[in-house]
């Protein structure tokens, strides 16, 4: 399902178009801060978008999923909508383990609700990867992550990936037997080793958190994105664009001018002043916007 970089996250400064500045200053906690965010999802030559998003003002998911159009479909979606309803629980959550233990235990519960649907024949092996971040009230970033959707940082002009995929060629670059320039043209790309439901315990959520800080913006994306743009050109636009909205939709054009051939789904958000009013408010984008036959 993806095309992995380089497992250093960095990258410097210099090409990044200056960064853009904090739109106020303030302490960290949920009373003062808010997460500003926009999505964008565009289904591939397949004909039916197999990824899923959220976004909203404290949560943002990402489910990339595989299995036939109708089982892929069905595993994003489910994951979106079980980790956007438990996820709520512990970002109200002000103890200092209630987000991460809370945000791991929705994607466990996501696991849970893919394979209790995949006992359906036509829905059978179906799987998803799953990558959320909620903004904590103790004003951290927390974000849960299996599969090879991505999860990244800019600050102050710089790019972070804050994941690590879970994905057959990236643990091939990390043993040193595959350069990234081999894993991104490697016809194992695709292979994942953890993924919500299908044939393996994925195990726990990898969970990883940062402080949040007014003025970072927030990207989670689908490898649909990440598999086919190079790091440094998603610095670029997420530092010009002012807004989520335009970010991401400058970012799925990259994507299709690198000829993308799968589903794309970004999702772009700024960590700005409670109160903000930029903000759409909650968004369904790809699988996560149907309505299930059922």
């Amino acid at each position: 399902m993806t095309a992995p970089s380089t497992p250093l996250p960095w990258f410097p400064a210099a090409e990044a178009p200056g960064g853009r500045p904090a739109r106020a200053r303030a302490g960290g906690g949920l009373d003062r801060l808010v997460l500003d965010p926009a999505a964008v999802s565009l289904a591939g030559p397949r004909g039916q978008d197999q990824d899923a998003g959220y976004a909203g003002p404290g949560l943002l998911v990402v489910a990339d999923g595989v299995g036939g159009n109708r089982g892929g479909a069905t595993a994003a979606r489910l994951a979106v909508a079980e980790v956007t309803r438990r996820a709520a629980a512990a970002r109200a959550d002000g103890t200092e383990a209630g987000p991460d233990a809370g945000l791991a235990g929705a994607l466990a519960a996501a696991d849970a609700a893919v394979r209790a649907a995949a006992a359906d024949p036509a829905l059978a092996g179906m799987a998803t990867t799953c990558t959320a971040a909620v903004l904590a009230r103790d004003g951290r970033v927390v974000v849960a992550h299996v599969g090879d959707s991505r999860a990244l940082l800019l600050r102050a002009g710089v790019l972070t990936r804050l994941t690590t995929d879970h994905s057959l060629v990236q643990a091939l670059v990390a043993s040193g037997d595959l350069t990234p320039e081999e894993a991104a043209v490697s016809p194992m790309r695709s292979v994942l080793l953890r993924a919500l439901g299908g044939s393996a315990d994925p195990g726990p959520a990898d969970l990883i958190a940062v402080a949040a800080e007014p003025g970072d913006r927030l990207l989670l994306c689908s490898d649909g994105l990440s598999g086919v743009v190079p790091a440094g050109t998603l610095q670029r636009v997420l530092g010009a664009e002012r807004r989520p909205a335009a970010a991401a939709a400058r970012l799925v054009m990259a994507a299709l001018a690198a000829g993308t051939r799968d589903d794309v789904t970004v999702v772009v958000a700024d960590v700005a002043p409670a109160g903000w009013s930029g903000s759409p408010g909650e968004v369904l984008v790809g699988s996560a916007a149907d309505i299930p036959d059922d």
